[in-house]
């Protein structure tokens, strides 16, 4: 057994994001909100950091991302938001009057703000990168289309993106069916 399945474990993912949403309708602070869109978009990160206003519709209900793996300065993937993330991140840029960038913040800081979101949620020992992996097997899990993962997440290829849902390991000691 890998060190890391001990704590990374689809429940606890869940649990954590329910957590998370709570606390934003209190109060939307910045590091409960970057940690709230990792989660509930598998975006890297650096990806998360370059998102601004101008690459939400909400009225479509979409955002861009700019996806920097792809080693191209031009290369965008417009994707869905789910409502819950279009409710958190309208709440963030209101409360904070945000005109630009939603994360105006060094990759340091915003590490280090979703390591202590990720605690104070219960996910201790989680890294920010952790909350693609858990995105990818619930994403996995309830689309039930490995293409449809493999193109929302921008992988190359099936091997990589497995390898993803590997390491966050669903409890395998479940069956996969009930009868």
């Amino acid at each position: 057994m890998h060190p890391r399945d001990v704590y990374l474990h689809i429940d606890l993912y869940r649990a954590a994001m329910e957590r998370l949403h709570s606390l934003i309708r209190q109060i939307p602070r910045r590091r409960w909100v970057l940690t709230y869109t990792l989660g509930a978009t598998g975006r890297r990160i650096t990806e998360a950091l370059l998102l601004t206003t101008r690459d939400i519709d909400f009225e479509r209900h979409m955002i861009t991302w700019r996806i920097l793996k792809k080693r191209r300065p031009d290369y965008y993937v417009t994707l869905p938001a789910s409502q819950r993330l279009e409710e958190v991140l309208r709440r963030y840029i209101v409360f904070y009057a945000v005109s630009d960038r939603l994360f105006d913040i060094s990759r340091r800081q915003a590490e280090y703000d979703v390591k202590k979101a990720l605690e104070e949620v219960g996910l201790r020992g989680w890294r920010p990168h952790d909350l693609r992996h858990a995105f990818i097997l619930e994403a996995l899990i309830n689309s039930k289309s490995i293409e449809q993962v493999r193109r929302w997440t921008q992988h190359s290829s099936y091997k990589m993106l497995l390898e993803y849902a590997r390491i966050v390991g669903y409890e395998v000691d479940r069956p996969l069916v009930p009868w």
